[in-house]
């Protein structure tokens, strides 16, 4: 893909006659942009913006979504604690789907949800939801009275992730890609790229077991069911200016896995970037404009 784009930029500038020392300069600046944004071709290419007030400072925190969660279609939702259930807004949005307990660290400011058809790797047609929590805290506010943030994560999850749901041998027999048989794993230092062409470190664990997921069970139907699937639960702890935002993943292995949401792996290509780490590198906290700060007031 990043091949046929040098192609045709190429082309087009020899159609329109740059002289050399600016065509070159002109290219490599566009080939600059382009392996930039390489990482980033599973997201939407404009940011979302929301903006929020934390210790008395307005901030604007912005970031890339996923294509998968296409809110044109009738299959995927932006939720906040605001939204009606979407098939039927008679109905008050169940609390557990807008946000787990288990995963409730910070204030919680969006949920991105869709439903999808697919094939089991028994070969069997299900349906269930792929599900993105977003939620944001002041970093000042990382250690509390029960400890460190990442601490606090890990004991909540096993509290979860345990014997009670741990896989049968027959999962592990047909997902021997896992990390880990069941349970939470440790934290992980990952160096993700970001849209300037830096990088951030961020961390990241994942919890591994047979949890229920709450899905539509038909397309364009309001009826939904809780079924238990092999799921993974991703957490990205990702800080940018004084703000600390939490970005956490609850999905069917095998959906993980399809739509390349994770990666196991430290090091990957670029251009083979899992859309959680991907989304974790547009994560930018700004401060808001002087006029923004006079309409929030």
């Amino acid at each position: 893909m990043l091949f046929r784009l040098t192609v045709i930029l190429f082309m087009m500038m020899t159609i329109t006659g740059c002289g050399s020392s600016q065509y070159e300069e002109n290219f490599k600046s566009s080939l600059t942009r382009l392996n930039n944004e390489a990482p980033f071709s599973s997201l939407w290419p404009q940011p979302i913006s929301i903006p929020l007030s934390i210790e008395g400072e307005n901030i604007i925190l912005q970031m890339r979504v996923p294509r998968i969660f296409d809110t044109k279609t009738n299959e995927a939702y932006a939720l906040d604690q605001d939204t009606p259930e979407p098939r039927n807004r008679k109905v008050r949005l169940h609390a557990g789907r807008l946000w787990p307990k288990f995963l409730q660290f910070g204030t919680h400011l969006r949920t991105y949800e869709v439903t999808l058809s697919f094939k089991k790797r028994d070969n069997k047609n299900t349906r269930s939801s792929i599900r993105c929590f977003i939620s944001v805290m002041p970093r000042s506010k990382e250690v509390d009275a029960h400890g460190v943030l990442s601490k606090r994560i890990t004991e909540t999850l096993k509290e979860v992730f345990n014997k009670n749901n741990a896989i049968s041998s027959q999962q592990e027999k047909n997902n021997p890609e896992l990390e880990f048989k069941s349970g939470v794993g440790e934290w992980t230092a990952l160096s993700v790229p970001m849209p300037n062409g830096n990088k951030r470190q961020i961390e990241k664990i994942r919890a591994i077991g047979n949890i229920q997921l709450p899905s539509y069970m038909q397309r364009g139907k309001p009826a939904t069911q809780n079924k238990t699937f092999l799921s993974s639960c991703l957490i990205y702890i990702v800080r940018s200016g004084q703000e600390t935002v939490i970005l956490s993943w609850l999905l069917p292995v095998d959906l993980a896995a399809i739509n390349n949401i994770d990666a196991s792996a430290i090091d990957v290509p670029v251009t083979e970037m899992p859309v959680a780490r991907a989304m974790a590198g547009t994560v930018k906290a700004l401060t808001a404009p002087e006029e923004s700060n006079k309409k929030t007031n």
